[in-house]
């Protein structure tokens, strides 16, 4: 059963051709940079969803691609198809032009196109930074795309924006489709990640039932983090679709570079991160490196093989052995999960749902101070803890939870001895798996040393005789 889109908000779909202006404009309305903004055309391919705030009511703003992709490929075709998914289902539509270069056929044939997908459209004549601008906005070509009074507005310095957002608000009124008052949303945060054409956008597209973003064979057609909301069984989750990320040495280009950082802000703004990877290929260098990435930002963590409808010979033994093998490819996430899906054919993508809640639990979760004491006597009894340095066993005081998102463990150690060994903090962290779970979530163990107290000793140590020394007296010789 494929996930439920959230669709609470009014929607308003910004289009049309490329350059105009429209991801600027969303950036400004929605007081984000996550659109990339690139005098490269066609920069932004997917549909791209955020709530705008004004005057204490909100309504959901999308970002589509530029309509006069080519269509002789793929992606071209893939651009304009989103857009005119975004036309259909929005409540407004705002058919964009630059007023600086003027009316072009072009704008002219999409006007068409647009109006017999949706009859509320609004024309928004761009880039009108100077008053000369602002004339240019209410020519006769502007008028003769029979789209109503166009509304002046210059989304780069912000004149006029919120005359435009007025009459946006007003509009959606007039249509019974309000703006809602803001609501805190604390739903799952989920992000998608792994290299170029692993079936990235296809898991999601699987996820939501639907066609939600350009898929493609050539690499990179996603550039932007895409933010979806929806529902799955009475909870709300944002997923958020990522670029295909490379090595920072093999970026090349202004549009790749602020696709990386994009990523990263979305990683870290996630509760559980799915690192997708291809059943039929294998793990290369650069999912190693992802996984490193994923293991610095401390996240709830999911290995997602897809594609295995491609592997050929199946028995009751290919999973252990393939999960075996993505095991040792990544030996510092034994901790995560892993699930073998295939997003072509709908395979277990929905299960992965199930589990990113399960793993959001996870890594709230947290024990007691009694039942920490009693679980690191049994662990001290099996394996003495080890020094850094030094033959001696340090004296553990106590162990207790600092924090969660990761789960965070602190154990004190008394004395000027050495801190624990780094081997020991390991082990103990396996044990505390065997005993409490965390499953999919990175847990942190940490060793702080504090003076020791006598009132705090063991009987061993306190009830050892003190060594005097000799008292230091005249020397007395023979002459």
């Amino acid at each position: 059963m494929p996930a439920k889109r959230t669709r609470k908000l009014p929607v308003v779909a910004i289009v049309g051709r490329a350059n105009v202006g429209k991801s600027t404009l969303w950036n400004k309305l929605t007081e984000t940079a996550k659109a990339i903004v690139s005098s490269t055309p066609h920069t932004t391919r997917d549909r791209n969803y955020a709530p705008v705030l004004w005057r204490g009511t909100s309504i959901e703003l999308v970002d589509t691609g530029g309509m006069d992709a080519d269509q002789g490929n793929d992606i071209g075709r893939g651009i304009l198809h989103q857009a005119e998914l975004a036309v259909k289902e929005a409540d407004l539509v705002i058919f964009l032009v630059d007023a600086k270069t003027g009316v072009l056929p072009q704008d002219k044939s999409f006007a068409q196109l647009i109006k017999k997908l949706n009859k509320h459209v609004m024309l928004v004549a761009n880039k009108t930074d100077t008053t000369k601008d602002f004339g240019e906005a209410g020519s006769k070509e502007m008028w003769g795309l029979n789209l109503g009074e166009p509304v002046p507005c210059s989304a780069s310095t912000g004149r006029g924006v919120g005359d435009l957002l007025d009459r946006v608000y007003e509009e959606l009124s007039r249509l019974e489709k309000p703006p809602l008052p803001v609501e805190d949303a604390h739903g799952l945060k989920l992000v998608i990640m792994g290299r170029p054409n692993v079936g990235k956008s296809s898991l999601l597209n699987s996820i939501l039932g639907e066609e939600r973003v350009i898929v493609s064979a050539i690499p990179h057609t996603t550039r932007e983090p895409m933010d979806t909301h929806l529902e799955w069984k009475g909870e709300p989750v944002t997923l958020v679709d990522t670029a295909g990320i490379r090595k920072r040495t093999k970026i090349d280009g202004r549009v790749e570079e602020a696709s990386f950082e994009r990523n990263r802000e979305a990683l870290r703004r996630a509760d559980v991160a799915f690192l997708v990877v291809d059943a039929t290929e294998g793990a290369f260098d650069q999912d190693k490196h992802l996984a490193g990435l994923l293991e610095e930002e401390k996240k709830g963590l999911i290995i997602v093989v897809n594609k295995w409808d491609l592997v050929e010979d199946k028995t009751n033994k290919t999973v252990k052995e393939y999960e075996m093998r993505f095991r040792r490819s990544f030996p510092f996430l034994s901790w995560s999960s892993i699930v073998f899906v295939s997003a072509k054919h709908n395979l277990r993508t929905t299960n992965l749902l199930d589990l990113a809640f399960q793993i959001r639990e996870e890594r709230r979760r947290q024990i007691t101070y009694n039942a920490l004491q009693r679980f690191m006597k049994t662990v001290v009894a099996r394996k003495k803890p080890l020094q850094e340095s030094g033959p001696q066993s340090p004296y553990i005081h106590d162990v207790a939870q600092i924090g969660i998102n990761p789960p965070s463990f602190l154990i004190t150690v008394r004395g000027q001895k050495g801190n624990i060994h780094e081997s020991w903090l390991r082990y103990f962290e396996n044990r505390m798996r065997e005993k409490f779970g965390f499953q999919g979530t990175p847990i942190e163990v940490k060793a702080h040393i504090a003076p020791l107290i006598r009132d705090e000793m063991p009987e061993h140590i306190k009830n050892r005789p003190t060594r005097r020394k000799r008292p230091i007296g005249r020397m007395v010789g023979r002459y």
